[in-house]
């Protein structure tokens, strides 16, 4: 089945190619993302952090599956193994669209989620079509080093750092 020229005129599609040198029977699309890399507005690192970052989207925005406050605790049931990575998933998520802030983050989701047109992009992000791609680009640099902060896990912020305030506060409760 061929893409229609709308789709071609939105998507950098390239022909299927059976030859001496390749063997691809299917028409090929370029994310907007790869283009970035080919183009070396990005480096490799940024481009793996933002497949990353488009992976765990996927599995904190999983629909279906059962409600957060559902799971049980020592089950054997798998869907409890899931949620919880869901959960992971929705954390990493949130830490990083903390750090990068709600522009960075439209930005992030519409290139390398969505893979939208830049015009769109532009449109949706209130940015200038010319320097889209520029302001893309530095939200990427800016996930990647998020994305770096949000592969840790964090030190729970309520428990107290100190044994004897942990003895404390568990005798006063």
């Amino acid at each position: 089945m061929r893409p229609t020229p709308e789709f071609r005129a939105h998507h950098d599609v390239e022909d299927p190619r059976v030859d001496e040198v390749s063997f691809r029977q299917a028409w090929r699309v370029h994310a907007r993302l790869d283009q970035l890399l080919a183009d070396k507005r990005i480096n490799r690192d940024v481009w793996q952090a933002a497949i990353d970052f488009r992976a765990t989207w996927a599995i904190a925005r999983e629909i279906g599956g059962r409600e957060p406050g559902m799971i049980r605790i020592g089950s054997a049931d798998s869907g409890d193994a899931s949620m919880i990575a869901r959960l992971d998933a929705e954390m990493k998520v949130a830490v990083v669209e903390q750090a990068i802030g709600r522009l960075a983050t439209a930005l992030v989701v519409a290139c390398v989620i969505a893979d939208l047109p830049w015009a769109a992009i532009a449109r949706h992000c209130r940015r200038h079509p010319h320097t889209v791609r520029d302001w893309t680009v530095l939200a990427l640099f800016a996930l990647a080093r998020a994305w770096a902060g949000a592969t840790r896990r964090p030190r729970p912020s309520s428990f107290p750092r100190q044994p004897e305030k942990l003895d404390r506060a568990v005798a006063s409760s």
